[in-house]
């Protein structure tokens, strides 16, 4: 702690700076001074020091006169008068401006003062503390009050209504004289295997930390499992330059991000709002929540509110979802089953501005209803005893929860597959051990004398009639389900393509580039990136 030693007689300013060894005892001497007015001009230039010795009868300020200047911007300075007069009014006088002992000089023991400063000094810090805590708790109090009240459910719960500054007076004072505000919301974004509780707990607890050490920032807390804050824009951004700040906030938003994935191992979608007053916090809530949708599409990253996203997410208007029919019912009907996932990452393009994940879902299942439909499934109806013969269907059908749109996509389109290559096998008995051969071994160097050899063909007669019934050469329904199965496995286990291609039967990683150009038309880095709506990215 620092000290100030103010008094008119030289040999009294020695004898303290002599007689106690303050640093011994923790304290610091500031300055030693001769009077109030110099004391006064160090104070007011530089900082106040935690403890103040002074004596009271000095020339052109007296001690009095300084600590009267002192309390008006000091109250909880720690103040002792060491005075040769013992008079009653200064102790009266001393008593109204908070001074916390007066010892007179005759009277001084330096092992006493200590030990008064000692003590004073812990009074302080307790006193301090116990405030701190006060703040911290009505803090808490504001924050889970302001996160319940702006809850909203487009359509039960209304977007409109102000939040008013004055009912949340230490969020006020954090937020000063600054401009608008940013909610930014953070979830998980399940991998592979879905994460601990205890993970979870752990990553709000860094979240609320992270937060906490930023100036602009006030961490909010969790609710329906996303972690809330408020990223408070620094008064003047908006009218200097806005693209610094929002480079800086972006920077800022990353390095949660990283933080979380390197000491915790989660991966998280951060959802930004756009910029407005704190009392539209309804809307700027909503705003990032539904901006985490996009999470479920794209993976994890930083993602901002964009103007046309829709902000309930829930169910698109009855003229987009019959437009959205017909253009799903031709592309089902037009055929053939390896185009469809080019047609869903189409429309998930719109999916991403318009719906939630559970609306993607409700229409997924829509598709694979009109497919079936399409495709007379009836005659695949089971007899009493027999498996089902499309596991990969009632798979797809009896799951309601999808971590990714990737995850939903690939279930679709295996279930669609399975379906394809049922038919073929019902509708073309001779083809049946073929097809099964081919889905067991697709990674093998299969031959198409192998193939001619299990359907106890001749070559040439197997090649044209395999031609005549699937539509195409043998060679390339090979490649076409070798592609398919990269496809998947770099979409969905974020294999590199050299490894995709060496699971699936190519030792060549250039030549595989060469086929996926081929058979798709875009190149493996177009399709790694396709449906990455970067206008949706910070």
């Amino acid at each position: 702690m620092k000290i100030a030693i103010v008094d008119d007689e030289s040999l009294v300013r020695v004898g303290f700076q002599t007689i106690i060894d303050w640093t011994a005892n923790g304290y610091e001497v500031q300055g030693v001074y001769r009077n109030g007015k110099e004391a006064w001009e160090a104070f007011s230039a530089s900082d106040f020091p935690d403890v103040l010795l002074t004596d009271i009868r000095m020339p052109e300020m007296d001690g009095l006169e300084l600590i009267d200047n002192i309390r008006k911007q000091d109250a909880d300075m720690i103040i002792l008068i060491l005075s040769s007069f013992e008079e009653i009014e200064y102790y009266r006088k001393s008593i109204q401006l908070g001074v916390q002992d007066y010892i007179p000089k005759h009277l001084f023991d330096p092992d006493e003062l200590i030990a008064t400063l000692s003590r004073l000094t812990k009074k302080k810090a307790a006193a301090a503390t116990h405030v701190q805590q006060d703040r911290t708790e009505a803090m808490m109090a504001e924050t889970q009050r302001l996160i319940i009240s702006s809850r909203a459910l487009p359509g039960v719960i209304p977007l409109a209504g102000s939040t008013l500054k004055s009912e949340y007076p230490q969020i006020a004072e954090r937020m000063g004289n600054r401009g608008n505000v940013y909610w930014v919301a953070v979830r998980d974004v399940p991998d592979e295997h879905p994460y601990m509780d205890s993970d979870i707990s752990a990553m709000r607890f860094l979240l609320h930390d992270l937060m906490n050490r930023t100036e602009y920032v006030i961490p909010l807390g969790t609710d329906r499992s996303v972690f809330y804050g408020l990223l408070i824009v620094p008064a003047g951004a908006e009218a200097s330059e806005e693209a610094g700040f929002e480079q800086g906030m972006h920077n800022l938003v990353k390095e949660w991000i990283d933080t979380v994935k390197q000491n915790l191992a989660i991966s998280v979608a951060v959802g930004l709002s756009l910029p407005g007053v704190f009392e539209d916090s309804k809307m700027l809530r909503c705003e990032a929540e539904r901006t985490l949708d996009v999470a479920f599409y794209e993976g994890p990253g930083i993602y901002r509110f964009q103007h046309g996203m829709s902000l309930d997410g829930q169910t698109i208007g009855t003229p987009t979802w019959l437009t959205w029919q017909d253009e799903i019912l031709s592309f089902v009907r037009s055929r053939p089953a390896p185009a469809m996932g080019e047609r869903l990452d189409s429309l998930k393009e719109r999916m991403i501005m318009q719906c939630s994940p559970e609306e993607a879902i409700r229409i997924a299942k829509w598709i694979f209803k009109a497919y079936m439909h399409e495709r007379a499934e009836d005659e695949f109806h089971l007899v009493e005893g027999e498996s089902d013969p499309n596991p990969r269907r009632a798979a797809f059908e009896s799951t309601n929860y999808f971590r990714s749109w990737a995850e939903l996509e690939t279930m679709l389109l295996q279930a669609i597959e399975e379906y394809e290559l049922l038919a073929k096998k019902r509708s073309n008995p001779w083809l049946q051990p073929i097809l099964t051969f081919i889905e067991e071994r697709f990674s093998d160097n299969i031959r198409l004398e192998d193939a001619a050899s299990i359907a106890g063909l001749n070559v040439n007669y197997f090649s044209h009639r395999f031609s005549q019934e699937a539509g195409m050469t043998f060679l390339e329904f090979l490649t076409r389900l070798r592609v398919r199965k990269a496809m998947g496995l770099m979409k969905n286990e974020r294999l590199s393509a050299e490894e995709a291609a060496s699971r699936v039967g190519y030792t060549n990683a250039n030549y595989f580039v060469k086929v996926f150009k081929k058979i798709t038309g875009i190149t493996i880095s177009e399709f790694k990136n396709a449906g990455y709506n970067e206008k949706n990215r910070t």
